[in-house]
């Protein structure tokens, strides 16, 4: 029985003394103290798990980085043989610069993260060293490309150039040509060209085609003669002029043996040259006078 009591009197007294705790000041300070302590450890634990996240984002963008790094140096590098056009040196050019701005952009990133992580572990640091490497080693091998790039730029301008050089020789050579031809095609036709003139006496000595030496010579070409009207042909296709008259006398000095005047079923003379080269050689004037 008095162990009984005993055992009741102590429950009785821890429950009173547990109730005047709980009921005490220091009691709540330290409940107090413990829930901020567990929302700063949970908050530290969240902000741990975002920079995890963070740091994991940055390295798959490194390794993006490293495989478009990889493709736009064979592309820049690859048909070294061969001319890359303007508009293929700017796009390369241009994603070379994309990634330029990323790694720029995962830089600002990690110095955030550097500034906001206050602990600065060593497994932190340690990590953000190797992403800092890395972004260095990026950046050299951006700048490497734009090296190939820009001497790849400058081969093209120079080859561009000349191949404009080239072009305007070209041209040049076939106006060149051309004007030649031209030139020939004139002097050809100047040594080609011949002069025919068909009239009575009086006409003839009229236009100051002929003249007379004295009143029993006969008459002669005048030096005059270029003057007149003549009709102008091709030695080459005259052959046959029609003197249109039953009666002619060629005035001018031809070989003899290289022409003949023939006459017609109606009477009317023709002039047949045989042989153009030796008739037009003396002279390129054939004056015919004709009775009419």
């Amino acid at each position: 029985m008095r162990t009984f009591i005993f055992l009741t009197i102590s429950l009785f007294s821890i429950a009173f003394l547990g109730s005047c705790v709980e009921s005490s000041q220091k009691y709540k300070s330290a409940l107090a103290k413990i829930d901020s302590l567990q929302a700063i450890s949970n908050t530290q634990g969240d902000e741990m798990e975002k920079l995890l996240t963070d740091l994991n984002d940055i390295s798959a963008g490194m390794q993006s980085i490293r495989e478009a790094e990889h493709i736009l140096a064979v592309e820049a590098q690859s048909d070294s043989k061969s001319n890359k056009s303007k508009a293929q040196i700017t796009a390369l050019k241009n994603d070379v610069q994309a990634l330029a701005d990323a790694i720029e952009g995962y830089k600002t990133q990690i110095a955030k993260l550097e500034k906001s992580n206050k602990s600065q572990s060593a497994q932190f640091k340690k990590l953000i060293a190797g992403l800092n490497e890395e972004l260095a080693i990026r950046d050299q091998k951006l700048n490497e490309l734009n090296q190939v790039l820009a001497a790849r730029e400058k081969e093209l301008g120079i080859k561009t150039k000349q191949i404009a050089e080239l072009n305007q020789n070209v041209e040049n050579l076939q106006q060149e040509s051309t004007s030649q031809k031209e030139t020939i095609s004139q002097q050809d036709q100047t040594m080609n060209t011949v002069h025919y003139l068909l009239g009575s006496r009086k006409n003839l000595r009229d236009a100051n085609v002929i003249t007379r030496q004295g009143i029993f010579c006969p008459p002669i070409v005048s030096t005059q003669a270029q003057n007149a009207a003549f009709v102008d042909g091709d030695m080459r296709e005259l052959t046959t002029i029609a003197l249109n008259s039953k009666k002619a006398k060629i005035l001018s000095v031809h070989p003899s043996d290289s022409y003949a005047v023939e006459e017609g079923n109606d009477g009317m003379q023709t002039l047949k040259i045989s042989n153009p080269s030796a008739f037009w050689k003396q002279t390129k004037y054939l004056v015919v006078m004709i009775n009419e």
